[in-house]
């Protein structure tokens, strides 16, 4: 029921005229503090799943099986609607939809398939690439099929604005639009005049990552059917510092009771559900509640 509630907020919100900020989800602590702090919606980057998963750069070398263990852990436990990064739907069209199949059984909000050439073909020429429209609109009819009658939402993706030009991502998202993905999201866009261009030509909600700080005016975003947004994924580079910054002092003598930074034990309890397993333990174990 959790996944259920996710999606009809989702849903309310792309119908709404209002735009609200993402956070970066990517575990199951970042999933419950989200929650905690009243976020609306939710970004899982494919980038950090890969990170967190494995350690690895954004190579695309995460399988979907460990992406979608990663959603459901997340998911299991918060109840934040989480906005899933399918990259490339990890292969062909008949990949999109097993893609989307089980996203959706992990409890996904939302999966977003993008247009881009992934993985890295063989070549010296690193530079990012676009797949034909014929095969991007097969990807997205792919998807659509694939979700069903689940309250799933799929979100069209192209990164033609700063790979080819705002004409291309333009044709691309309303070509898009007659799949019957529900949004279309947009990463890379720089400028207030691209950002005017596409909105204008498009029908859909949109949902913008990467948005640079001149651009991350709530109304502004709002007046141009943006529903969702996210400046990036820095929150995590914050955690990975401070863990490492922490960890770096205890090896050099600082008694772990003396860091700074330490998270109060309300907070910890919170985002552990502490109160809720106290409250099975003494139900289902016969287990007293402490006194104080």
């Amino acid at each position: 029921m959790k996944v259920h509630e996710a999606r009809r907020k989702l849903h309310t919100l792309l119908s709404s005229e209002r735009c609200v900020p993402m956070a970066s989800v990517f575990d199951p602590i970042s999933s419950r503090i989200a929650e905690a702090l009243g976020y609306e919606g939710a970004l899982m980057g494919g980038s950090i799943v890969s990170h967190v998963v494995l350690g690895a750069p954004d190579v695309i070398v995460l399988t979907l099986s460990e992406l979608a263990d990663q959603v459901h852990r997340c998911t299991r436990v918060g109840g934040v609607p989480l906005l899933i990064d399918g990259d490339h739907g990890y292969g062909n069209a008949l990949n999109v939809m097993r893609t989307v199949e089980e996203l959706d059984t992990a409890g996904a909000a939302a999966v977003m398939i993008e247009d881009t050439l992934l993985p890295r073909p063989f070549g010296p020429d690193d530079t990012p690439r676009l797949i034909s429209m014929e095969e991007s609109i097969g990807k997205m009819k792919a998807a659509v099929l694939a979700r069903g009658d689940s309250d799933l939402l799929i979100f069209g993706r192209t990164g033609a604005a700063s790979m080819a030009s705002v004409d291309e991502a333009i044709a691309r998202f309303r070509a898009f639009e007659s799949t019957g993905v529900d949004g279309l999201f947009m990463p890379g866009v720089r400028t207030r005049d691209q950002l005017d261009r596409i909105s204008a030509a498009v029908s859909l909600p949109l949902i913008v990552g990467g948005v640079p700080e001149p651009l991350a005016d709530a109304a502004y975003l709002a007046s141009r059917h943006i529903r969702l947004w996210s400046g990036g994924h820095q929150v995590f580079a914050v955690a990975v510092n401070a863990l490492y910054e922490a960890m770096k002092s205890v090896r050099e003598g600082t008694y772990p009771s003396k860091l700074p930074g330490i998270a109060p034990s309300a907070l910890l309890d919170t985002i552990t559900a502490s109160a809720e397993y106290a409250q099975w333990s003494r139900a289902f174990l016969g287990a007293r509640q402490a006194s104080g």
